[in-house]
């Protein structure tokens, strides 16, 4: 009888919730639209993706990802109106990334939503932010990745993966950001994406891929500033210290390519040089660089200062474009706040310095690395 009392009350948790019996919040997105917040989610059959993985079962490319949404007052509010209509309990501890949108930043929704998710029990601070001038963001979750198809690895949620190869824009998880903004007058950098259909395609259609376009800026106080893309982002790759490996090109005074190389794990000094009350920030990026490519002959000295140049340019651009929104994008306050606290406290204003394009000068020191630079030369010439 005693065995018997034994395996009634070791039987396990009766509030236990069995894994068939919920779906898994995979992605978020919110946006502000005709004066209401639009939450979509996406949700993932973590069932049939490990059909599809393993080649198992029937069915495993069907129905690995639905589409939820609804519009409220609030985002919390638009959630507990998903809720309403879900068949089984959504399960958020497996939430990945949270896309929000050039209007949702612009009405304050950001706040909102971490201050939402970071009090919630099944959330965890790995979650990937992400932002996007996008107004259809069902775009964003029709993207999967190619081969396998699984919406569960994009780019969204494994930017580490292809940031090794091409250190264009770093991911930035939940901790990182609650971890920065709580510096002094820093700007918060958040990578911004968008869809591309011009890039890959299959046997079966063109593809949705999601594509990392550059960053969205945010002042001290979380106000979204505006949106630097394209181009005039590339000088932010330089300074930032994580980068793995990233492509350059030397140009012509006529702006032509001469060749192409890739930077190796640039370091970079910061040192700021006080003068009154005026701050000049000396920025040395050191790197090495391997030359892919020689489009035209060029004595490697000359080349090296052409590389050399282009990064610097770079750097100047994308500061002077963060300085059109009045933004510290390299952080500037903060390294005169942790090299020269007492000038800082003597000039910063609600924590920034105060800035102007001549408050920075940059030098570039590479240093060349190939086997063959020898070969200085186009492999095949092509004669006019």
């Amino acid at each position: 009888m005693s065995l018997v009392f034994s395996i009634v009350f070791l039987s396990g948790c009766w509030d236990f919730e069995e894994a068939e019996r919920m779906d898994y919040v995979h992605g978020i997105a919110v946006d502000y639209q005709d004066g209401k917040v639009l939450v979509t989610l996406q949700i993932v059959n973590l069932a049939n993706l490990g059909q599809s993985e393993t080649g198992g079962g029937s069915g495993g490319e069907e129905n690995q990802a639905a589409v939820a949404r609804a519009t409220s007052n609030t985002v919390n509010d638009a959630i507990f109106e998903i809720y309403k209509s879900a068949q089984r309990r959504l399960f958020w501890g497996h939430l990945t990334f949270i896309v929000v949108t050039e209007e949702g930043l612009k009405h304050g929704l950001l706040q909102e939503i971490l201050d939402l998710f970071d009090r919630y029990r099944e959330t965890r601070y790995r979650i990937l932010l992400f932002a996007t001038e996008d107004e259809n963001v069902d775009k964003i979750f029709e993207a999967t990745a190619i081969f396998d198809g699984s919406p569960v690895y994009t780019r969204l949620t494994d930017l580490a993966n292809t940031y090794e190869q091409n250190s264009f824009i770093s991911e930035l998880s939940l901790r990182e950001f609650f971890l920065q903004i709580k510096e002094p007058g820093y700007n918060a950098i958040i990578p911004a994406i968008t869809t591309t259909e011009k890039t890959w395609t299959s046997v079966e259609a063109v593809e949705t891929m999601v594509e990392s376009v550059g960053v969205a800026l945010l002042d001290s106080e979380r106000r979204f500033l505006g949106f630097i893309t394209g181009d005039d982002i590339n000088g932010l790759r330089w300074l930032i210290k994580d980068t793995v490996r990233s492509n350059i090109q030397a140009k012509n005074d006529d702006g032509e390519p001469i060749a192409d190389g890739v930077v190796i794990k640039p370091k970079i000094s910061i040192k700021p040089n006080v003068k009154s009350d005026e701050v000049i920030f000396n920025i040395e990026i050191k790197g090495k660089i391997v030359v892919n490519e020689f489009i035209e002959n060029m004595e490697l000295d000359k080349l090296k200062k052409k590389f050399q140049e282009q990064i610097e340019k770079e750097v100047r651009h994308t500061y002077k474009k963060a300085l059109e929104y009045q933004a510290d994008i390299y952080r500037l306050s903060e390294v005169l706040y942790r090299k020269d606290v007492k000038t800082w406290k003597k000039i910063n204003k609600n924590g920034q310095v105060p800035l102007h394009e001549n408050s920075i000068k940059v030098t570039a020191n590479l240093t060349l690395v190939s086997s063959k630079l020898d070969d200085q030369q186009p492999v095949i010439e092509i004669e006019e």
